[in-house]
């Protein structure tokens, strides 16, 4: 095939319909352009306040979130001496008691399991 015959084989495959090309309807191409169209336009969408964040705000931002995670870990810490507390205390009044302190302590670690459980089941489904 010389030059002329590939130009010319271009041109006729750059003037067919998109039906011709790939066999979907017009309708089809139509929505994909406006679609991409749409597409390309949301990239650039700028939110007005992005202008007036500066890095000072990144930085109170940052320590925001570091505050947050400690009072989450101290809140851990608290609630897990709580535990504790709780526990040595029904053991200490019970301990004479065999008959009373097994049920106590299985209704106890049954429901601090169920509850610990539900907790990071939900956690992990929030996100």
């Amino acid at each position: 095939m010389n030059e002329n015959e590939l130009l010319s084989k271009e041109n006729t495959e750059n003037d067919k319909t998109p039906e011709e090309i790939d066999g979907m309807p017009m309708e089809f191409h139509q929505f994909t352009q406006q679609a991409m169209h749409f597409m390309m336009r949301s990239e650039t969408a700028e939110h007005p306040l992005v202008k007036h964040l500066t890095p000072e705000h990144i930085t109170q931002t940052i320590k925001n979130d570091d505050k947050k995670d400690l009072r989450k870990f101290w809140l851990t810490i608290i609630l897990a001496v709580f535990a504790l507390v709780i526990l040595g205390f029904v053991v200490l009044v019970f301990r004479e008691q065999p008959d009373i302190l097994i049920p106590v302590l299985t209704l106890l670690f049954g429901s601090g399991l169920g509850f610990g459980g539900g907790y990071g089941i939900g956690k992990s489904k929030r996100g």
